[in-house]
């Protein structure tokens, strides 16, 4: 079984609310192909590529330049057009529900809803809160509701604006192919410095774009911590490192998958793809992703976990 743990779905609905934004559409920063909220569109390539099963999530992105209201609009019309879509299709899809925590209040309602009538498997947010990092307090009654559903936390990565030399236009978005894989290092960061995860030790992180920077930085964080931090946690830094997942997504770099598997290991790596983003309407990074994983000289038993056998456990799929 193959099963698409990061496979985005910006419905029509949802697409023509984020327009009126500044961020996506035509001729913007992001442009998302319109013809991928097609059901059949994304099952033809499922077919094509073998993909039984795709965890459909919002890319948090879409929530950059709204005020929390308009956020918490486009994250209730989300969750309700991806379980109109599981729905249609349950066999093929399960739902993971975007979250705005600008308005706990909102959020903690959006939450509720999604997991008492939108059969919520996981919850993705922002590795930012504009701004906000996920260890602020305020955020703690969230991550209680998740731990005690057993639902993984998705983070998606987005942007931050204090650092004028990774802007989008005028640094040839490093914003976008940086600063991203960096804002989910340091979401991770403060989860674990935090005291997020020791405060909830069964709380399952799943980071895009392989773990970021982690895999490929775990023996600078280490001996650091070794040198400067080992007072800042109640516990050695790399004993949370069972808590936090990846995914595949990083565009078919061939070489940086061996890296992934050798942090992740065999029981937190998955399958992602980040469809419908990327080259030819999305399906260059399926296609690239999944031959990327499959490129990997591990152990048939391990590549089973990573295409599906991870994603099927965590997201509880029958």
């Amino acid at each position: 079984m193959i099963i698409d743990i990061f496979s985005h779905h910006i419905s029509a609905s949802v697409g023509k609310l984020i327009e009126k934004g500044k961020y996506f559409g035509e001729g913007r920063q992001y442009y998302h192909p319109i013809q991928n909220a097609d059901p059949e569109v994304r099952l033809n390539l499922m077919e094509r590529y073998g993909i039984d099963v795709q965890a459909l999530s919002q890319t948090t992105p879409v929530l950059m330049g709204f005020g929390p209201e308009d956020a918490t609009e486009i994250c209730r019309l989300s969750n309700d057009d991806n379980y109109a879509l599981c729905k249609a299709y349950p066999d093929r899809f399960v739902n993971i529900c975007i979250i705005s925590l600008l308005d706990m209040g909102s959020a903690m309602k959006e939450l509720d809803r999604s997991i008492n009538e939108l059969d919520c498997r996981g919850v993705t947010v922002s590795s930012n809160q504009n701004g906000k990092g996920l260890d602020s307090p305020e955020y703690f009654q969230f991550y209680e509701k998740l731990v005690e559903h057993d639902l993984p936390l998705l983070i998606h990565p987005t942007h931050w604006e204090s650092y004028p030399l990774v802007d989008m236009d005028k640094a040839w978005r490093m914003m976008h192919v940086f600063g991203w894989p960096f804002d989910t290092t340091q979401a991770v960061w403060r989860l674990i410095f935090g005291g997020v995860i020791d405060r909830y030790p069964s709380l399952k992180v799943v980071t895009h774009h392989m773990g970021a920077m982690l895999p490929y930085f775990v023996r600078r964080i280490e001996s650091t911590f070794n040198l400067h931090l080992r007072d800042k946690l109640p516990r050695h830094i790399s004993q949370y490192w069972n808590n936090i997942y990846g995914d595949t997504a990083i565009d078919g770099t061939v070489t940086a998958y061996p890296c992934g598997y050798a942090f992740f290991g065999p029981d937190r790596l998955m399958y992602g793809s980040d469809y419908p983003f990327g080259a030819e309407t999305g399906e260059a990074y399926i296609r690239d992703n999944l031959a990327g994983v499959k490129a990997m000289d591990i152990p048939p038993q391990d590549m089973e976990k990573i295409l599906g056998g991870n994603a099927k456990k965590l997201l509880k799929i029958k």
